[in-house]
Order: structure tokens, then C-alpha cells, then sequence
């Protein structure tokens, strides 16, 4: 009848509301009638049966015509809601539900205007200012405002915004301390001779490749991603494939320029005065003074990297092995006793417990007829790691060649494997040929395009650590990550030297000599979550089983990623007796705050 054909119609606009817009049609549902009522109107006008059309269309069309009209009403009555709804609730929705398609229509173009930006802006300084004399002018001011500082009870940091730091992590600290602006991004001298380079905090990973290479010299250490400042890299720490031979980055160090919490500007070395300083500075996370200038140790380099690929098929107990023969571990004196050869890079890739790549590189100058160059740089070339995991599948040992910068930043086109949550078809041949150019995108755009309900959802779900752990507990801790994290696969191993650091918060090795440890890197989702099930995982649970583990093999977390320890069991980890007797010593107990208060805490 008639009557029950108006009834189902206007039942259906109301269950099409609920489906299209269900989160706003339960807090205003006239909104909903609203949005959805016009369209609805043409898709259901279908519904009425083929024998009812010609009789009913008039009716229909009455229903039709009340409908928009109290749909009006509702639109005056609700502007307010409707303001909202289209100029923040859609908003969030497309961040959150949509996020591949804004960080690619809208994340990649930014990031290349911004690093574009930052090139011209550091050409142009190296043509036509003379940075020394530039760089004492900004000491003296930031000397001023440190002196000058309103409020001497709020603690010290520099300006430079949360969203501009690589870690995925939040830190709002600085809304409410004394942000103290400092414009310090410019490389000052490059002395070939004495093998020394000497920075500002703010200079960037890219820009010392870029500036060095070409003059045939490097870092020991170049930590794989483009955007890492030397600043953070002191401050906290670094590592890269060349580790086992130069440690973290921090032992680079020659001479650090430092601003007090007082104003005073001191100049610390690992033989003057200031000695106990210069070695209490990494990890201290801008603790114990603000830093001004760096002097770098360089090292002469070649061309090219010759990178030999060796899969390892079920057979952990084979790849950990292998990884600790390269390292030098086992080789008594610098001579290798035991024939052992250490090269001068050495990584590994787990795509599974017991499945893994171990990779060795050396300097050379030349690519010998026959040798396979890999320019992993070019836009359109596959990404890093799913390259290596054709290798692995294949089970056959390769060699190629790799261009010196190309490899340094073999990572950086997919932020290790991260890219491939945020842009799923980054690695399609498609996209890279077409779009791969704009890649990678700052990890800064990444961080801003994300909503609370994004931001919770990574806290809850998405793993980003790096465990370090000394070699000879490496195959237990492999272990415990596949089991706490539910297969989060690939692993990033790297190697690494650990010397005593007397004054700052690591610990020192258990054997007081120099220990093999293996940084263990855990980036992406659990299984579960990948299979939908984000209820099976417990991210403080299992973070918090695997620090405990981690601590009781004599390891510890970087802490540029979220620490999910309270402030007791932190200094279990990390030692503070010296560390805090330096904050005395140094006046800084009143003009900085300790590092864990600049921590992200997840608790």
C-alpha cells in the first residue's frame, strides 16, 4: 500500500544516514537527514516497485518535496553544527582514513619545497656571507637571551619546533620551558689537512655528504638519514654500518663549543679543563649545556661501496654468527689473529627469526669490468630493503657496486620500511617511475598530518625502537622481539663498538674494555594488528617484557623513542650518580631539566 511505501522510503534515507556518516549521525542526527537526504532521494526513488511508479511517483515527489523542505529548516536551525562538520569534522576524517592520499597529494610537494628552501638558503650563505664571522654574532645573541631570560626558574631548551625532529615521538616540553631561538645550520670550516670539519648544531646529515664527498673525505660515522642534525647526533646519539669500527657518533668528537646554563660559553676537549664535560655530553639530550659548534673527526673515502649480499635461510644461529665474525669480535689484536677480516661496513635485514641478510662493504675506488653498479638514488629504483629481499629469496650470494652517497642513504627513499604503511603503493613500479622523484617525504610533514586519532593509534599499535644489546645475548633478544612484537619484520641489525663513556648516562661494559653490541631496530606493526586484530596487542605490556629483558642482558633503548619506563626503573638503566654531579658542578640544575623529563612517556 501507499502508506508503507513512504514508510520504507523514509526508513531507508534514515539507515543510508547512519551508514555513510555513523559518527556524526549519532551526536546530530537532523545533520545527517540533512547531508544525506537529497542524494538518497534520487538512489531510493529506484526502490519503488516497477508497478507502483506511475501511481505513487506523485507521492514520492510530495515525500520528496517535505523532505528537502524540513531538510532547510534543519540547515538554518544547525548552521553552526554544519560549520563544524565541513570545516573541522571533514577535515579530520580525510587525515585519519585518508592519510596515504594527503601525505601524497599534499606531504611530498611540501618536503621538496622545503628541502629546496634549505638548499638555496645554504648556497647562498656559502657564497656570500662569511659564516665565522656570522657564527660569533649569533653566539653573542643567544648568549644575551640566555643571560636575559624572563623567567630564571624555567628550564632551558632550544626553539626549534617538536614536529621538525626526526623521532616519530611527541615532545611539548618546550610550550612551557624557555625556548631559546637559535640559528645555528651552517657548515664553518673544512680543514682537509687536519682532517677536521667543524659544524653548527643544526647542520644536517645531508649537507655534510653533500659537502664532503666530492672533496673525497666523509664522516666514520653517517647515520642513514638525510634530516638527522649534528646537534641530536651529539646530544643523543648515532650509529651506522661502520660502528664496529668508530663506535656511535658522539665518538667523533674533537671539540665541543658549549653555552652554560649561567651564559658562560666554554670550549670542552677530551684533555682540558672541561674534559669531564666533553665526555658527559652525549646522551645527556641537552642536560648539561647548550651546544654552539663541533669539531668532527673526517675520514678519506672512495667513490663507491662494494656491498656483498649473503642470505641466510632458516639458520639464525648462521647470520648472528656471521655478523659476529665481521664485526672483529673475535680477533685478539688489530692484526686478526684468527684471519678474520673486518670490512669497513657491515648491516644485516631479518625478514624473519631465523631468515636474514647479512651485508659487507668496502671502500673502493673503481668498478672492475663485469661489477654490477646500483645507483639506489635514482628515483625510479625499488626500494632498499625489498631489493635485499629478492636477494634473500633467491639464495644466492651477490655483489655490486653501490655509489658512496647512495649507499649512505640506501634507507632513506623508504624511511627504512616505515613508507610502506604510509604510502602503500610507494614501491609499485607505477608510482616510483611516476612519483618516486618526490620521495621521501620529511618525516616533520608526516608528524603534522596526523590527527589524535592517528597519533593514539600509532602510540597503541605502531613499534619504533632501537635496542642495543651487546652480540653475545644478540640470538636470545631476537627472541623476545619476535615474541613480545608478534613478528614485526624487517629487523635492522648494526653493529657497534661500546666504549666507556665516563660522566654520561650509558653505562659503562661489563668487562670495562670495549664490548660488540648489536643495535637491534624494530619499526612497523605486530602480525596481529597487520590482520586486523589490534585488541591482541598490548604495546605498554609488551614494551615493557622487553625493556625488562633488555636491561637484564646489560642493554639499553635509544631514547628518541617512546620510553615506557617510570623514573626509578629508568635509572636502573641508565646511570645517574655521575651525571647529576655534573649537573652541580656545571649549573645546570636550575637552568635544565634531566632527561627524563624530556622524554616521551608512555606509562
Amino acid at each position: 500500500p501507499p502508506f508503507f511505501l513512504v514508510i520504507r522510503y523514509v526508513d531507508s534515507l534514515w539507515r543510508k544516514a547512519l551508514v555513510w556518516y555513523p559518527r556524526k549521525a549519532r551526536g546530530h542526527p537532523s545533520l545527517c537527514e540533512l547531508g544525506l537526504l537529497l542524494p538518497a532521494i534520487v538512489e531510493n526513488s529506484m526502490m519503488i516497485p516497477s508497478n507502483h511508479r506511475n501511481g505513487e511517483s506523485a507521492l514520492v515527489m510530495a515525500g520528496g518535496t517535505v523532505a528537502a523542505a524540513a531538510a532547510a529548516v534543519v540547515l538554518y536551525r544547525k548552521r553552526d553544527t554544519v560549520q563544524k562538520s565541513l570545516c573541522k569534522d571533514l577535515p579530520m576524517y580525510i587525515l585519519t582514513n585518508h592519510r596515504s592520499a594527503v601525505v601524497t597529494v599534499f606531504g611530498l610537494p611540501l618536503s621538496l619545497l622545503f628541502d629546496t628552501i634549505l638548499r638555496v638558503r645554504s648556497n647562498y650563505m656559502t657564497m656570500f656571507h662569511s659564516a665565522p664571522h656570522l657564527h660569533d654574532e649569533r653566539v653573542a645573541k643567544i648568549q644575551e637571551a640566555v643571560k636575559n631570560r624572563p623567567d630564571k626558574e624555567s628550564p632551558l631548551c632550544t626553539a626549534r619546533p617538536g614536529w621538525m625532529s626526526i623521532s616519530l615521538s611527541y615532545r611539548n616540553y618546550k610550550q612551557k620551558w624557555n625556548a631559546i631561538e637559535m640559528p645555528l645550520y651552517d657548515i664553518l670550516d673544512i680543514d682537509l689537512e687536519e682532517r677536521v670539519v667543524r659544524v653548527e648544531p643544526f647542520v644536517s646529515i645531508g649537507q655534510l655528504t653533500h659537502a664532503l664527498n666530492p672533496k673525497g673525505y666523509t664522516l666514520p660515522v653517517v647515520p642513514e638519514m638525510d634530516d638527522l642534525t649534528v646537534g641530536g647526533l651529539i646530544n643523543g646519539t648515532g650509529i651506522e654500518s661502520s660502528s664496529h669500527h668508530a663506535g656511535l657518533f658522539h665518538e667523533l668528537l674533537l671539540e665541543l663549543e658549549l653555552l652554560l646554563g649561567d651564559g658562560t660559553v666554554v670550549i670542552a676537549t677530551a684533555t682540558n679543563e672541561y674534559s669531564d664535560l666533553f665526555h658527559a655530553i652525549p646522551w645527556s639530550y641537552g642536560t648539561l649545556a647548550l651546544l654552539l659548534s663541533a669539531k668532527l673527526k673526517l675520514l678519506p673515502c672512495s667513490k663507491y661501496v662494494k656491498v656483498t649480499y649473503t642470505p641466510h635461510v632458516d639458520s639464525q644461529e648462521g647470520y648472528v654468527e656471521h655478523m659476529r665474525q665481521l664485526s672483529g669480535e673475535y680477533n685478539t689484536t688489530e692484526g686478526n689473529t684468527n684471519g678474520n677480516k673486518v670490512p669497513m661496513f657491515v648491516e644485516g635485514l631479518a625478514y624473519s627469526l631465523n631468515s636474514a641478510v647479512v651485508m659487507e662493504g668496502e671502500f673502493v675506488d673503481s668498478i672492475p669490468k663485469g661489477g654490477q653498479i646500483n645507483c639506489l638514488s635514482l628515483w625510479w629504483k625499488p626500494w632498499f630493503y625489498k631489493h635485499v629481499e629478492k636477494i634473500l629469496k633467491s639464495g644466492v650470494t651477490k655483489v655490486e657496486y653501490i655509489p658512496l652517497r647512495d649507499y649512505y642513504h640506501r634507507h632513506s627513499q623508504s624511511l627504512f620500511w616505515e613508507m610502506e604503511l604510509m604510502i602503500p603503493i610507494g614501491n609499485h613500479p607505477l608510482f616510483r617511475w611516476t612519483l618516486g622523484w618526490l620521495m621521501p617525504p620529511k618525516v616533520s610533514f608526516l608528524k603534522i598530518s596526523q590527527t589524535e586519532m592517528t597519533r593514539k593509534l600509532t602510540e597503541e599499535t605502531h613499534v619504533a625502537q632501537d635496542f642495543l644489546v651487546p652480540t653475545k645475548h644478540m640470538g636470545e633478544f631476537l627472541k623476545t622481539c619476535d615474541t613480545e612484537f608478534d613478528q614485526v619484520y624487517p629487523l635492522w641489525l648494526c653493529l657497534h663498538s661500546h666504549s666507556n663513556m665516563p660522566g654520561s648516562l650509558l653505562k659503562d661494559p661489563i668487562s670495562k674494555q670495549t664490548e660488540m653490541y648489536i643495535d637491534i631496530g624494530v619499526y612497523g606493526l605486530p602480525r596481529c594488528v597487520h590482520n586486523q586484530h589490534p585488541e591482541q596487542f598490548d604495546m605498554k605490556k609488551s614494551m615493557r617484557n622487553a625493556l625488562f629483558a633488555l636491561q637484564k642482558l646489560h642493554g639499553f633503548q635509544m631514547l628518541y623513542a617512546d620510553v615506557f619506563f617510570n623514573r626509578e626503573e629508568f635509572e636502573e638503566m641508565f646511570d645517574h650518580k655521575a651525571y647529576r654531579e655534573l649537573r652541580q658542578k656545571y649549573k645546570a640544575t636550575t637552568a635544565f631539566k634531566e632527561v627524563y623529563d624530556k622524554m616521551s612517556l608512555v606509562l
